[in-house]
């Protein structure tokens, strides 16, 4: 029987073989060979995480881990046709444009043959080293390349600040934590969340940044920070002109002392919003455009998509477009008494304001429904928000549990006919409980069968959810109750919701049909027989009552549940009554 280490030494062998000179045929099979062992694509992997330079990057879609290791590699041939290269993440500087045809011929011809070394490893490292987003070269760095970066490492490396929600995806370092030096070469690929770095630190060159999931970040070998695909947003503290510069895919944005930017890349879209101070762009010849100077609240989007936007269009910079950029007391909500008649007319059965608390441990919030009891037991630590004369619940901005949940169970009986209403305010695209009702009776490990959920969900899906669409609220209805991801009837919102900006949501069942309704217009409807369970317990911000999994994040107020269900035009009218426009009106 073959000794595996010394299989995997002689793996190791080959692939850094393959980096200095051509493999002959017979080692080419060998080295099929030995991918295709137990643990050989795993082993290659790790060695990619090594090599891999960050020398050369383009924007694709790669298959899953699972997927790419079950492929065939059957038949490898010694040498392979090199890919077309992208140069997009190799913007020139201006004063190197004029030599960049020459060393272009030079670099190609270099990397051409170490492309044709180690072609087979490229799917391998897409899917180890990037979720879905890039298949990296192995290529060796060419020192005679001309220096990329305006910005060198003059300090302590980008470390982690601060984190909301974060859920890291595969291939980026382990476990990132609060305080954690990024290295020159490792990647960050955030699935969900919010995470704030600092580069430069100490430095002319130091800054803020904040890149929202789903995003994948590196750190290229000088110390430049390169945004591979998602969004970021960056805060230059320095002083000085260009002090702070960002690789992106359409080339290199340099950023003024004491100047703020957003950068967005998603498929073949590129973005760049000044918000304030100025910036330089320098896009790679591939888009065919000489350089950008933006001023303050200037936006350039540079495209390769065929249609009206291909090419590149000068607009106005939007904070919108960056959640990260706004605080947490955007867009405040302001209720007064008249929100609160319109509410008890409809005489609901359970109304929760989150105004106070009452009690000792654990305190409550009143209900100021028609049935007696319902109060909602705190959960964990929420924070809170004053608007003035309206206060709402702050949840899930730590890793401690802050929740809500009723001790008295809902519905009475079997329900037909049901509306449950909520403001909401998600603070980041996630996937997040916002309302629950969920058997009491526990089934495994602390989990509960679900009877409704109503949630945000996030642009990443995995398995089977991915069939719903990213970025949308999803309502749940499931008779009986189930702990399913499909289960039940699922109503999905056409458009996505929006981030730190307040939405009236209603779920609610009339007789045989369902219907999810946002700011008062109808975001999705479907069919359903069988009615709401009875005698479940609510659950606000969390899916299981004592296991903090899958938290919402984000502002929630004034939830109330219904026994009948709201016809259209009181729906709208609670609207009105707290003073919004209704945007069809």
């Amino acid at each position: 029987m073959n000794d595996p280490n010394a299989e995997f030494i002689e793996l190791r062998s080959l692939i850094l073989k393959s980096q200095s000179e051509e493999l002959s045929e017979a080692e080419a099979m060998e080295l099929n060979r030995l991918i295709n062992l137990p643990g050989g694509a795993e082993e290659a992997a790790k060695l990619v995480d090594q090599l891999c330079a960050l020398s050369d990057a383009t924007i694709g879609n790669s298959l899953s881990m699972h997927d790419e290791c079950s492929m065939p590699l059957t038949n490898v041939p010694a040498k392979a046709a090199r890919p077309e290269r992208n140069y997009s993440t190799f913007p020139e500087t201006r004063n190197e444009r004029s030599h960049s045809g020459y060393n272009r011929r030079n670099d190609e011809n270099t990397q051409s043959k170490n492309w044709t070394r180690a072609y087979w490893l490229v799917g391998l490292a897409a899917s180890h080293l990037v979720i879905g987003s890039f298949a990296w070269s192995l290529a060796k760095p060419d020192r005679n390349q001309p220096a990329i970066a305006a910005v060198t490492l003059e300090s302590k490396p980008p470390q982690i600040v601060s984190m909301t929600a974060c859920v890291w995806g595969q291939g980026s370092i382990a476990t990132p934590t609060l305080g954690q030096s990024i290295n020159q070469g490792e990647i960050l690929n955030l699935v969900e969340g919010v995470a704030e770095l600092k580069v430069g630190d100490g430095t002319s060159h130091e800054a803020l940044v904040r890149i929202e999931g789903p995003a994948s970040i590196f750190i290229r070998e000088d110390g430049q920070l390169g945004l591979a695909s998602g969004t970021l947003t960056a805060k230059s503290l320095g002083f000085g002109s260009e002090q702070v510069s960002v690789i992106t895919p359409i080339g290199l944005v340099l950023v003024d002392g004491q100047s703020s930017i957003g950068l967005v890349s998603q498929n073949d879209v590129h973005e760049v919003h000044l918000f304030s101070g100025r910036c330089l762009v320098l896009p790679s010849q591939a888009f065919g455009t000489s350089d950008i100077r933006l001023e303050e609240g200037d936006a350039v989007r540079l495209s390769t998509a065929k249609g009206i936007d291909s090419g590149v269009v000068l607009f106005e910079a939007s904070m919108a477009s960056f959640a990260s950029a706004r605080s947490n007391a955007f867009d405040p909500l302001h209720l007064d008494d008249r929100y609160v008649d319109a509410i008890l007319d409809s005489e609901p059965d359970i109304y929760w304001r989150f105004e106070g608390l009452e009690g000792d441990f654990p305190q409550q919030v009143k209900n100021q429904g028609r049935l007696p009891g319902h109060n909602a037991s705190v959960v964990g630590n929420p924070g809170w928000r004053q608007y003035q004369g309206n206060r709402v619940a702050e949840l899930g901005l730590t890793d401690s549990a802050s929740a809500f949940t009723s001790d008295a169970l809902w519905p009475p009986e079997p329900l037909d006919d049901y509306t449950i209403e909520a403001w909401v305010k998600p603070q980041l695209y996630h996937h997040g409980e916002m309302i629950c009702l969920v058997d009491p009776i526990e089934r495994r490990e602390g989990r509960h069968d679900q009877a409704l959920l109503l949630e945000a969900f996030a642009r990443e899906w995995f398995y089977a959810l991915k069939v719903l669409g990213p970025n949308r609220m999803r309502f749940s209805h499931r008779s009986p109750p189930s702990g399913l991801v499909l289960d039940g009837e699922n109503l999905v919102s056409e458009e996505q919701y929006q981030v730190r900006v307040w939405q009236h949501v209603i779920a609610q069942k009339s007789a045989k049909e369902l219907s999810l309704w946002i700011d008062g217009n109808l975001a999705a409807q479907q069919e359903a027989d069988e009615p709401l369970p009875a005698n479940m317990q609510i659950l606000i911000g969390q899916l299981y009552p004592t296991k903090n999994y899958r938290p919402y994040v984000g502002q929630i107020d004034e939830i109330a549940f219904y026994s009948r269900a709201l016809p259209k035009q009181e729906i709208r009218k609670h609207i009105r009554a707290s003073g919004r426009a209704l945007d069809f009106e």
